[in-house]
This record gives structure tokens, C-alpha cells and sequence, in this order.
């Protein structure tokens, strides 16, 4: 029985040197795991396992990996035969390699002894995925952008109409290119990941001038001429300002002309001279005169081309250098000729002054209008002026003198004939103008009768 009491004490002593000798071993393991400096088992970043690895060796296995894989990597973009193939880092496209291991490194090390041992256990079990982040340059993507519409875009230029004493030499036309810069970017933006082909946007500016629509300018279809003949220097050298200001113009299909906007205002400092012009009826010096006959004679010229005149206006008197209902008078700012092309065809004014004449051609496509116009004035009314008086005291008993001459007014209707194959298929009433006539105004004396009365009364007072 003594024996027996004696080896209590000594088994209690072993059991609890085995505790003790195991609790130490699994403190000091514990101690080891979180004191250690590698990366706990069980975590990766994208498909590379960290478990294990020190910071430095988890950063260069990444690195290794994916800095080749950044050479190989390009971005393709293609217009028409031009090939542009990118590296993405020519966008300064990098990846976050130190977050990412700084988070990777961080796992199980956050909190107590507890709470970590509890994350590096579930780690280990179930694993922890991090995501490598990247970043790029906007700059850079507009920076190559900007490159490749350089090599891209190409100026839109109209086809250009040479014409030289009647010979017509036409060039061609250069279709525009401009890359969509901000689409472009965009697109590339969105394809980093991708890296997909990407179809260069492109906006097409097509001319409005090309050659096949000016060669359809082939020759004269319409012209008209009036003489300046008597006129004084001035007025001469207005006619042949405004006639090479409005020559060598182009009228697209659809457009409208102005003559003002052509000719431009009459002023001193653009070589227009003082001569007469007709104000409310009257002549009077203005800078410009003379001007009129040019705007008249283009007037005549396109209504034998046979365009649509939208606006025109008449003289307040009729004008001696064409027939009456077939002046236009213009004023800038005020009064304008305007017409609209209604071809499908350009057409081209050419205008010159030869000798004491004036002339202007409208150019088109002979070979589409195959008729001709005849321009028909008709008096439907004339009104004969009347005589004011106006006693004058003044004057000598029956005196009359002449204050302001007298003029015939006109109601003109004017007609469009449309002749083809030399018969007259289509008739049209294209402006009404009325002519003011002006009455003559007298001044006269008292008649000899009231004279007489006069005299008849102071005998008898006498």
C-alpha cells in the first residue's frame, strides 16, 4: 500500500511534464507562424500562389511573369491599309505589383492572436484571392491619337473652275479625311483589357465642288448686253467696278445669289465715283451711279438663262438702257437682285465691258437646256400727267412758269416665253411695274381779268 501512494505524485508529475512539454511546443509553433515574415499558405494574387513567399519574392515572381507578358501585349488599329500596332505601354500601362503584395503580406496580420490565427487557419482552408490592379495614361492614349490623325487626316478641296478668255480648265477635287479623335480614344480606352482590333473612326467630308459637277459648266445659255454709250466718265468707271466684282462667280445647284453680297457696298474707298442716280423720281449725284445698269443687264441675262429671280425691283422711272418692265434697281442694304440656281447643274456669271457696252454671260450646261426664253414687255396702261397751279402774287398778271416738269406713268406687264424646237410651249406673267407718271406744276399770276376788277375798284373809290 505504500508503494502505491508514493507513485501518485510521481505520475502527476509526468502528466503534467508532457502538458507542459506540449504547450510549449505548440506556443513556440504558434510564435513561429506569426512572427514569420512570408506570405501565409493559402493566398494568391490573380493565379500566382503566395504561399510561403517572402514580399521581395512574391514581387519578382509576379513581376517575371507579367513584365514579359506587357511586351507581348499590343493593341491593333487599322484604316484601310494603315496598320498601327501598339504596345500597351506606350499608354504608360503599369500594374499596382506593391498593393498588391502589401494586401497579400497583410492577411492573417490584422487584429489579436486570436482573430489571426483564426484568418491564417481559414486561409489556408479555403485560400484568399487578390486582384493585380493596373493603371494606364489618358494623356498618352490622345497623345497617339493625335499621331495617328496626323498621318490620317488629309484636307477636303473643292475642285477648282479656271476660266480664261472662254477656255475652261477644271481640277480635281480632294475628298477630306478626319479621324474621330475622342471616339478613337474612347475605344481604345475600352479595349485595354481586350486588346480586340479596333477599326479607326474616320468622318468623310466629300466636296461640294468636284470635277464632274463643274464640267457640266460646257458653254453660253444665256447672255444680254446694253450700252453705256453717252454716259460721263464716272458713271463708266462704276459700271466697270461692279462688273468685275460680280464676274467669275459660281452658283451651286440650290443656291441663292445676292448682288449685294457680290458686289459689295458702293464707297469711295473701293473706287466708286459720284454720278447720278435715280431718287423718288429724281436724278440725283450719288456715289455708285451706274451701278443699276450693271445689276440690269444681269437681270436680262439670267432671265434668258431661265432662273428663279426671288427678288427684284423696278426704277420709279423707267430706265433708257433696256425696255421699260425690264430694269432692276439695286441700293445696298435697301434694294437687291437675288435669284435662286434651279438647275441641277453649277452656273457661272462672266461679265466685260467692251467699248461702250456692257455684257454678261451665264454659262451652264448647253446640252441640258435645250430651249431658249424671249423676255415680252407690254404697256397695259399709260397715264397722262396733269397740271397743278400755283398762284403766285408775285408774278405779272397771266405769267405761268414751268416749277416742276410733268412725266408719263406706265403700268407694265412683263411675260416669259418658253421657245423650244422654234414654238412658244409655255407662256408666264413674271412682274407687273407701275411707273408713277408726275404732274406738271406752274407757277402763275393773277389773270388779267381779276387785274382789271382790281383796277375798276380803286376808281370808284375815288
Amino acid at each position: 500500500m505504500e508503494k502505491t501512494k508514493k507513485g501518485k505524485p510521481v505520475i502527476l508529475i509526468l502528466l503534467l511534464s508532457i502538458l507542459a512539454i506540449v504547450l510549449g511546443l505548440g506556443t513556440y509553433g504558434y510564435y513561429n507562424i506569426l512572427s514569420t515574415d512570408k506570405i501565409y499558405e493559402g493566398v494568391s494574387v490573380d493565379e500566382f500562389d503566395l504561399s510561403f513567399l517572402t514580399k521581395d519574392e512574391a514581387t519578382k515572381l509576379i513581376m517575371n511573369k507579367r513584365e514579359q507578358e506587357l511586351d507581348e501585349k499590343n493593341m491593333v488599329l487599322t484604316y484601310g491599309d494603315k496598320v498601327f500596332d501598339i504596345n500597351i505601354r506606350q499608354f504608360d500601362f503599369k500594374y499596382d505589383y506593391d498593393s498588391a503584395i502589401d494586401k497579400a503580406y497583410s492577411i492573417g496580420r490584422e487584429g489579436n492572436i486570436i482573430s489571426r490565427i483564426k484568418e491564417i487557419i481559414t486561409t489556408k482552408k479555403n485560400g484568399v484571392k487578390i486582384n493585380l490592379n493596373s493603371s494606364y495614361n489618358k494623356d498618352k492614349i490622345y497623345e497617339i491619337t493625335e499621331s495617328i490623325a496626323q498621318e490620317i487626316d488629309m484636307e477636303m478641296e473643292e475642285a477648282q473652275f479656271h476660266f480664261n478668255n472662254g477656255n475652261i480648265n477644271i481640277t480635281d477635287e480632294v475628298i477630306g479625311k478626319k479621324v474621330k479623335q475622342e471616339e478613337l480614344a474612347q475605344l481604345i480606352e475600352t479595349n485595354i483589357e481586350d486588346l480586340s482590333t479596333i477599326e479607326i473612326p474616320v468622318e468623310i467630308i466629300y466636296p461640294t465642288r468636284t470635277r464632274e459637277l463643274l464640267s457640266r459648266i460646257n458653254g453660253v445659255i444665256a447672255e444680254y448686253s446694253t450700252s453705256f454709250k453717252g454716259s460721263n466718265k464716272e458713271r463708266i468707271e462704276n459700271i466697270i467696278i461692279s462688273s468685275k466684282a460680280l464676274s467669275n462667280d459660281i452658283i451651286m445647284p440650290g443656291d441663292i445669289f445676292s448682288f449685294n453680297e457680290m458686289v459689295g457696298p458702293r464707297e469711295k474707298k473701293f473706287g466708286y465715283k459720284e454720278a447720278n442716280v435715280i431718287i423718288k423720281g429724281e436724278f440725283t449725284p450719288d456715289v455708285g451711279g451706274g451701278v443699276c445698269q450693271t445689276s440690269t443687264t444681269l437681270y436680262n441675262a439670267l432671265l434668258l438663262a431661265d432662273v428663279d429671280i426671288i427678288e427684284r425691283h423696278h426704277h420709279s422711272i423707267p430706265v433708257k438702257y433696256v425696255n421699260i418692265g425690264q430694269d432692276a434697281a439695286v441700293a445696298y442694304g435697301f434694294l437687291d437682285l437675288k435669284f435662286k440656281n434651279n438647275f441641277d447643274f453649277p452656273i457661272y456669271i462672266h461679265s466685260r465691258v467692251v467699248g461702250d457696252r456692257i455684257h454678261i454671260y451665264i454659262y451652264g450646261d448647253r446640252n441640258a437646256k435645250d430651249y431658249s426664253i424671249k423676255i415680252e414687255s407690254k404697256i397695259v396702261e399709260t397715264i397722262e400727267p396733269q397740271e397743278e397751279k400755283v398762284e403766285d402774287s408775285t408774278l405779272a398778271p397771266g405769267t405761268k412758269e414751268l416749277v416742276q416738269q410733268g412725266r408719263t406713268g406706265y403700268k407694265v406687264h412683263t411675260y416669259k416665253h418658253k421657245i423650244k424646237n422654234g414654238k412658244v410651249v409655255d407662256t408666264q406673267l413674271i412682274t407687273k411695274d407701275f411707273y408713277k407718271p408726275r404732274n406738271f406744276i406752274y407757277r402763275v399770276g393773277p389773270s388779267i381779268s381779276e387785274e382789271h376788277e382790281e383796277e375798276e375798284a380803286i376808281e370808284e373809290n375815288e
